[in-house]
């Protein structure tokens, strides 16, 4: 189930979408939610096809990429398969040319073409720049995680979370373990203090491959240009965060569900294989280990590794007072203490976050995550920068006071000087 997250959507799934009835309505003659999607890769395909099986009445109606070939292919592909479900006159699928956007700036045109609802599945880095497009249009947004690779841009986040609840948009973040049916009877039974008083926890994402290795640009191209560092983006920290940032962010954002509160200190290791090649494989590192102290003799454990040939393990586990509870996406959730429980089935929460997402913008909820899912992505950027410089700090520091920027001062394409790898006493925190 691993390698699934590697691959493009299979045509064939998705021409099989089910698709079933709203349960909302809109006030007027068209209730169907159109909806463009923003960033052309595997996130753009998943969230199409998980909108088709989440909602009969939605409609994708434009599409977003700094590159053509991605925009196109995309439309061409989903035109293919999604486009087959096409009834009457409500258009599952309904792309024509003139509703392909290509450039870095054409989230711009996305947001102000006529939609209800914008999908951002671009690179992480450009999440609040695409966020307060859609709000400042008063447009619904869903935000694929994590939704800032900084401390600037998470107070950013915070501060456009604020204005869409102001007005009443509906902001939803692809962290799908909230929306999993077996994740959130475990956090209600932890918060019902059925393990006891929690004293420890850790999570794991440990893969065995580095994402990112299969390289999307040509024998011999050049990594110090833009579009190598945007088409190879998972690869380079400026643009992912590093995947402590763009991956653990699943298991650390399982983990503020259950604590509900920040960290007081920061402690982390990590550093990269010797032998994955630079510049090829971009900058980041292949492995961390951060320990998050939350007082009181209760500690936070996340590690995290991406290295070829090593062994596979994700999942999250809380040790409390009076048991041990454990989940994972890939596997099931499990209890055992003085409460002995299994939760191993449920419906496919990619397909349920997209269609609470939808039904809160049919219904006019306004359902907004951001706030919380920026406090997730906030961990796993002081998980980073404590690894990266070797430092333990408070988290406080970090979240309120740390003006670490990756946005580049000049985003266009051409050069694109790569940082160094980050060594541990030597690299500044700001």
């Amino acid at each position: 189930m691993l390698k699934s997250r590697r691959s493009f959507l299979k045509l064939a799934a998705l021409s099989a979408c089910a698709l079933p009835k709203y349960a909302f309505c809109f006030n007027g003659a068209d209730d169907r939610i159109k909806v463009a999607i923003v960033g052309c890769g595997r996130s753009g395909r998943k969230a199409a096809c998980a909108m088709s099986k989440a909602d009969s009445n939605v409609s994708i109606v434009a599409l977003a990429d700094a590159f053509t070939d991605c925009a196109f292919g995309m439309r061409d592909d989903l035109a293919r398969a999604i486009g087959a479900s096409n009834r009457g006159g409500n258009r599952v699928f309904d792309v024509p040319d003139s509703r392909v956007f290509v450039g870095l700036d054409s989230y711009k045109a996305a947001v102000d073409c006529g939609v209800d609802a914008v999908v951002f599945a671009t690179p992480p880095v450009f999440r609040p720049r695409e966020f307060e497009a859609a709000v400042s249009a008063g447009k619904h947004a869903f935000l694929e995680k994590p939704v800032c690779v900084d401390p600037v841009q998470a107070r950013k986040m915070w501060e456009l979370a604020r204005l869409a609840k102001d007005r009443k948009l509906t902001a939803v973040c692809g962290l799908q373990r909230r929306y999993h049916a077996g994740y959130r009877e475990a956090m209600k039974r932890l918060h019902d203090g059925q393990i006891g008083r929690v004293i420890s926890a850790q999570c794991f994402w440990l893969l065995s491959h580095f994402d990112g290795m299969e390289l999307k640009t040509p024998p011999g191209a050049d990594p110090e240009q833009l579009e190598y560092q945007l088409r190879n983006w998972a690869l380079f920290t400026w643009a992912c965060g590093d995947h402590i940032v763009e991956q653990q962010v699943h298991n650390l954002d399982v983990m503020r569900w259950a604590f509900g509160r920040d960290p007081l200190h920061v402690l982390g290791v990590g550093g990269r294989s010797v032998d994955l090649p630079m510049p090829q494989y971009g900058n980041r590192f292949s492995h961390f280990s951060v320990d998050y102290d939350y007082g009181d003799g209760v500690h936070l454990q996340a590690v995290c590794r991406q290295e070829p040939n090593t062994a596979q393990f994700v999942a999250e586990r809380f040790v409390g007072t009076d048991g041990v509870l454990e989940t994972s996406l890939f596997s099931r959730q499990t209890m055992r203490g003085k409460v002995n429980w299994t939760y191993d089935d449920a419906p496919d929460c990619v397909v349920e976050e997209y269609g609470e997402f939808l039904r809160s913008v049919r219904g006019g909820a306004a359902l907004n995550t951001v706030a919380e899912s920026a406090d997730s992505a906030m961990m796993a950027v002081a998980g980073r920068l404590s690894a990266y410089s070797g430092l333990k700090f408070k988290y406080e520091w970090a979240k309120r006071r740390s003006k670490e920027s990756l946005f580049p001062k000049e985003l266009k394409f051409g050069r694109m000087p790569i940082a160094a790898l980050p060594v541990p006493g030597k690299y500044k925190l700001v």
